[in-house]
């Protein structure tokens, strides 16, 4: 029997179709996220300078034709709703994690990571502040995470640490059951000599 724990998908604007191109182009978790605030932000400043500009150079002509005003400011909102459409509306995807007899098999979107229990040092649950403030910020951290309740799991492996968000604790905990129940190694009858 293999147990399955999900946590569903979540709104969040890095994964919009500007943050999933940034991701695509720099592949680095963390360097895409740092790179699509600054590219959002800077696409917002010009929005914002290029409707004030418009307004400054257009304001005689639209002064003198009144209906050419709602084309104005219709463009205007159309150019902040793209803006918001391409740069603001993302989900993360769900997280699926599948407890086979010798491995455990985490999915995120189409992305996926197979940890045999062997290869698990140690399973313990943090906090979603330490994994923040901590285990987020290094590159070698494989990260599944959706929805982010107060904890997550933290596996322990020799290619560095795995997060996983479940947002149900019984989940969490059945997962961990199973990941420590795994681990034992019962070990082999000795044989006796015959007689």
């Amino acid at each position: 029997m293999t147990p399955i724990a999900d946590s569903p998908r979540c709104f969040d604007p890095s994964y919009s179709l500007l943050g999933r191109a940034i991701r695509a182009w720099t592949s680095d978790r963390r360097r895409a996220e740092a790179l699509f605030i600054v590219v959002l932000t800077g696409l917002a400043l010009v929005l914002l300078m290029t409707h004030y500009l418009g307004w400054a150079l257009l304001k005689p002509v639209l002064a003198s034709n009144p209906s050419w005003q709602l084309f104005f400011w219709g463009g205007q909102l159309a150019s902040v709703a793209l803006l918001g459409a391409f740069g603001l509306v993302g989900f993360r995807p769900a997280v699926a994690v599948r407890c086979t007899s010798a491995a455990l098999e985490l999915t995120q979107g189409a992305r996926t990571h197979t940890v045999p229990y062997e290869d698990i040092d140690r399973v313990e649950t943090i906090s979603a502040t330490t994994y923040h403030r901590h285990y987020r910020r290094y590159a070698n951290t494989d990260v599944f995470v959706s929805v982010l309740e107060e904890e997550v799991l933290l596996l322990r492996t020799a290619e560095g640490p795995v997060v996983v968000a479940l947002p149900d604790p019984e989940d969490r905990a059945a997962v961990q059951a199973q990941i420590r129940t795994a681990d034992v190694d019962v070990p082999e009858p000795v044989p006796q000599p015959q007689s």
